[in-house]
C-alpha cells in the first residue's frame, strides 16, 4: 500500500475520532485495526504512528491551525477540513521524513477526494503558511 492510500486510512481515523464521544484514541485505533486486519504490518505501523502522533500533539496542532487559518477557528471548521489540516500540520511540523511540499500536496489531494469544492484552495493556503512559518 502506498503512503497516499495509508493517508486515506489516517484521514478516516482522525475524522471518526471527532464523532466518538467518550472513546479515546487507543480504543478507536484498536477497533479500526480489527476492521482492517488485511493491511500490511508496515502500513499498519505507519498509520498507527501517524494517528498516535496527531493525537499526542493535538493541542499544539490545533493551536497552529487557529494561528494560520485566517478568520477560522478549529471549532468552526468542517470536520473533514479539520481532519485533513490536522494530518497536514502534523506532517509539516512533527514528521521529519516527509518533505513539506509532499505534506501540502497530499493534504490537498485528500481535500479533493473528501471535501467541498473550495476546500483544496483553503487547505493549500493554510498549510503553505504553516510551511513558511508566516503569521496572519
Amino acid at each position: 500500500m502506498k503512503r497516499r492510500d495509508a493517508r486515506k486510512h489516517i484521514f478516516n481515523l482522525v475524522f471518526q475520532t471527532e464523532f466518538q464521544d467518550g472513546e479515546n484514541a487507543e480504543e478507536i485505533l484498536k477497533t479500526y485495526e480489527m476492521e482492517y486486519a488485511d493491511i500490511s504490518e508496515d502500513c499498519a505501523g505507519y498509520i498507527k504512528d501517524e494517528y498516535k502522533g496527531i493525537f499526542g500533539n493535538i493541542n499544539e496542532i490545533d493551536d497552529i491551525i487557529d494561528r494560520y487559518a485566517s478568520g477560522w477557528r478549529v471549532d468552526r471548521l468542517a470536520k473533514t477540513d479539520l481532519a485533513i489540516l490536522r494530518i497536514g500540520v502534523y506532517e509539516l511540523v512533527f514528521s521529519e521524513d516527509i518533505p513539506d511540499a509532499v505534506a501540502v500536496n497530499e493534504a490537498v489531494e485528500l481535500s479533493k477526494a473528501f471535501s467541498e469544492e473550495k476546500a483544496p484552495a483553503f487547505i493549500n493556503a493554510v498549510l503553505a503558511k504553516v510551511a513558511k512559518g508566516e503569521e496572519r
